[in-house]
């Protein structure tokens, strides 16, 4: 039997290879339809619109946390300064009322030994102007500072006159010429004036400064 063989025709591509080159060819012509690309391209450009609308969000909600944060933090400093300045003048208020209240020991004691001058020798004076001493000393180591005022200008501020005091000298009319006890000042505070005596000279200006 003899075989025979069927070849293609020159010039005619064979049916079977001629249906995978068309499939392919339907392929790319479909891939760049006009049509389609457009669709494509409107798609990733709504997607592209949406991920920036996105971003900015994100943008502005950080830029509100963020300045929710710095008010939040200036508030908070503000309200620290605040608690230690109140705390600082509560503080101050009460150690000028304790030591204000001290100062009337301490002139107890100095009345004490001004009645006893002329004494020096004697024991119990000597204790008791040790425990004086002592007791300015930790006094003045709280802080306390006393004054006297002799040869300052009267200042109701600072003195308070009990009396005033002819002088023959102008230079010390106005001025304080003797002091009755001492001012203290505790801090940048006058909590007591000095009691003074003031001098009077012959014109009525000292008597107008002590009103």
């Amino acid at each position: 039997m003899s075989k025979h063989h069927h070849h293609a025709e020159p010039g005619k591509p064979a049916k079977a290879a001629a249906e995978p080159a068309d499939s392919h060819a339907d392929a790319e012509a479909e891939a760049l339809d006009p049509a389609a690309l457009k669709s494509e391209n409107a798609k990733l450009a709504t997607q592209l619109a949406e991920a920036e609308r996105r971003l900015k969000d994100a943008d502005e909600q950080v830029r509100q946390y963020a300045g929710a944060f710095d008010k939040a933090k200036r508030e908070f400093d503000a309200a620290k300064d605040r608690i230690a300045r109140e705390y600082e003048r509560n503080l101050k208020r009460d150690q000028t009322k304790a030591v204000s209240g001290l100062i009337g020991v301490l002139d107890t004691l100095d009345r004490s030994l001004d009645s006893v001058k002329g004494k020096d020798g004697d024991a119990f004076v000597d204790g008791v102007r040790i425990i004086r001493n002592q007791f300015d000393a930790a006094l003045a180591a709280m802080g306390l500072l006393r004054f006297d005022g002799m040869g300052e200008i009267f200042d109701p501020e600072r003195h308070q006159a009990v009396t005033t005091m002819a002088v023959a000298d102008p230079a010390q009319a106005g001025r304080v010429i003797h002091s009755v006890a001492a001012g203290c000042i505790f801090g940048d505070e006058v909590v007591r004036p000095a009691m003074v005596v003031v001098g009077q000279g012959s014109d009525s200006d000292t008597s107008d400064t002590l009103n």
